[in-house]
């Protein structure tokens, strides 16, 4: 944890690496990627970003993941967590784009059942299941999708649909004990969901304390202005005004000129309402001209001097028995740790009275085996090398994949669709392929049952991440031994490394040969299914990691070359089509010539010629290096590789 901590954080201090990591993950978590830059579907990108930003800054991607990190966290000594589910919307005003972060495209634009909204709803509702007394809830609105976000840029109420989700989400949040922070978003939006969160506050804040909170931006122009108005609105019409502060995040994204000029600027406007709230005295009007409204405060912020001032003044004022109101302390899980953890150390002079500090955590999901069924089930019985299967099962926990598959293969006789009955299925077959998403191997592997089912037959694991060892003792609580092994009560564990080429049948797969060896039989029939997808080979157990990134990471190494040049066919007049089909069977030819034999080295001299512009072209990429960063960029892939597993070797990239 504290080496990811040091890696990740050595990432965002630095805007060399920093902007094209964010450029990357917002790329990343755009809705209806191909399967190679899907995040959910295509396991080495999922097993990389799960073991390092994810479990950075997020709290899990499953119920248990979520309740096992915020359980760790109160154990450690926060008041809580404040959870949110991981959708949003950035409005970009450079380029007046919207960016759906999990959020997809509304196709028929059409309000009377818009499933964006209700899958928000949805998520929201399960992220509230997962709150105890305490915790918080924040809230991204923007995810509910384009038929929201277009009614909050024009300062409008959302559809009906989205005020009965936003008051269940409420209504069921109040009964768990729980507050809703309403997150501040882009500009772009800003007005609409400040006026829900006002409307939602005027229902929910009755009763002397907030349940509903706004987020406020110390860093733009416009906040006093518009805090001023809201608690005039909570003074005159009785309300409790959840004010949670912010410096803000959107700087990237919002129009530069609404934001103040310097970052001194942005403190002193932080500063200025969190010690005047807790002075109950703001703006010069507020608590001298006319009443302070009933405020409920969360200072959410890194910035250790202006929380620490905040608490010190908290703390003197009701120890002189001095008006405030109620405060909270907030930083983001992953960051900011050493502010979060000085305030909890902050007593009074009896040891207690500390201040209430909580970690802003997200959830939500970052996959399948389809390529594999498809090729195992349309195998041709009277083949040669025919496999020697009957009977297909695929295993789903949805039924949504249950529905997805039995489309895909509705002519298919030799499949059957299994949900939620993994042992029964196990039990039915003599090999068995573990192709789960790596975050749920051990829930899969654990269940009541599965391991006597499982007792001498082939399981075959593709989950990036998961090496034998640790397979065999999530199973059996040791790692297979030649002396343990022949009492028939074990599986036995073979781990495969298929690619993303498996989708077109042209994979490399490699098979890990470790001991105690495989029966041959084994090996063989893993070979054979396998070589349905592709070719395979056999791979020392010392090398699966680097493996890892040599056979799985460099398709995407190649998709950026060919991106390249396809755009620089554009730039020079070839339009994109052509171009594309040049360059993709440009490459396809390479490879088929360089796997018939021919040495890359004679290739490379029989493209070409003296004054050609073959070895014009090939000069510039020499002189910019690009033999020498894609060999680190291997590398680097190698690395992260390793340190999912933890294993160090001299040649690594990263350095601890």
């Amino acid at each position: 944890m504290l080496l990811r901590s040091v890696c990740i954080n050595a990432i965002s201090s630095k805007p060399l690496f920093l902007t094209p990591a964010l450029a990357a993950l917002s790329a990343l978590c755009k809705p209806n990627r191909s399967w190679l830059f899907n995040v959910d579907r295509n396991p080495l990108i999922h097993s990389i970003l799960k073991a390092t930003f994810y479990k950075q800054f997020c709290a899990g991607e499953t119920g248990a993941e979520v309740t096992s990190t915020m359980r760790r966290l109160r154990e450690i000594g926060f008041r809580g967590t404040i959870l949110t589910y991981a959708k949003e919307t950035v409005f970009d005003h450079r380029t007046n784009t919207e960016n759906r972060m999990g959020v997809a495209a509304n196709e028929d634009g059409q309000e009377a059942k818009c499933e964006n909204i209700a899958e928000w709803r949805e998520g929201t509702l399960k992220t509230v299941e997962l709150l105890e007394e305490g915790d918080q809830l924040a809230l991204k609105v923007t995810g509910a999708g384009p038929l929201v976000t277009s009614r909050f840029h024009t300062g409008a109420l959302p559809p009906q649909q989205m005020l009965d989700a936003l008051d269940e989400i409420c209504q069921q949040a109040q009964a768990r004990g729980a507050r809703i922070l309403i997150d501040a978003e882009s500009q772009h939006f800003q007005a609409g969901i400040e006026r829900v969160g006002l409307d939602l506050m005027r229902k929910y804040n009755r009763s002397g304390h907030a349940v509903v909170y706004n987020t406020y931006q110390a860093y733009l122009k416009s906040t006093p202005r518009r805090l001023a108005a809201h608690l005039a609105a909570a003074a005159d019409e009785g309300f409790t005004l959840g004010l949670k502060l912010v410096r803000g995040a959107y700087m990237a994204s919002d129009e530069r000129a609404l934001i103040h000029d310097t970052k001194p600027d942005t403190d002193a406007a932080y500063d200025s309402i969190a010690q005047g709230a807790l002075r109950r005295q703001l703006f010069g009007e507020f608590g001298t001209s006319r009443p302070f409204p009933s405020l409920n405060l969360i200072l959410a912020g890194h910035n250790a001097e202006s929380v620490g001032r905040a608490h010190a003044l908290h703390a003197s004022r009701v120890a002189a028995g001095l008006p405030t109101v109620p405060v909270a302390f907030a930083q983001l899980h992953g960051m900011a740790d050493g502010v979060s953890f000085g305030l909890m150390q902050l007593k009074d002079g009896e040891g207690k009275g500390g201040p209430e500090v909580y970690k802003c955590s997200t959830w939500g999901s970052m996959g399948e085996c389809t390529a594999i069924i498809t090729n195992l089930v349309n195998s041709p019985p009277n083949e040669s090398d025919a496999l020697p299967f009957t009977h297909f099962i695929a295993c789903v926990r949805s039924e949504k994949s249950e529905q997805a598959l039995k489309q895909r293969f509705s002519q298919t006789s030799t499949l059957t669709i299994s949900r939620n009955d993994n042992v029964a299925a196990v039990q039915k077959s003599h090999v068995i392929v573990l192709g789960a998403d790596p975050a749920d191997i051990a829930a899969v592997l654990t269940q009541p049952g599965l391991r006597d089912a499982l007792a001498g037959k082939l399981l075959i694991s593709v989950a990036a991440g998961w090496t034998r060892g640790a397979l065999e003792s999530t199973l059996y609580g040791s790692e297979t031994s030649s002396s343990n092994q022949n009492d028939g009560s074990r599986a036995w564990v073979v781990r495969t490394l298929p690619n993303i080429a498996a989708l077109v049948s042209q994979s490399l797969t490699a098979i890990e040969v470790s001991e105690p060896a495989l029966p041959d039989a084994h090996l063989a029939l893993t070979e054979r299914i396998f070589a349905r997808i592709g070719r395979t080979v056999r791979v020392a157990p010392r090398v699966m990691d680097a493996t890892t990134a040599v056979a799985g990471s460099t398709p995407a190494f190649f998709a950026v070359i060919c991106d390249a040049l396809v755009d620089a066919s554009v730039a020079v007049g070839v339009p994109r089509d052509q171009a594309s089909a040049m360059i993709f069977q440009a490459m396809a030819g390479t490879a088929a010539m360089l796997q018939s034999g021919v040495h890359v080295g004679v290739l490379k001299d029989q493209g070409t010629s003296p004054e050609g512009c073959t070895i014009g072209g090939l000069m510039v990429l020499e002189e910019a290096g690009v033999r020498g960063h894609l060999g680190r960029a291997l590398r680097e892939a190698v690395t992260v590789a390793r340190m999912m597993g933890r294993v160090e070797h001299p040649n690594d990239t990263t350095r601890q």
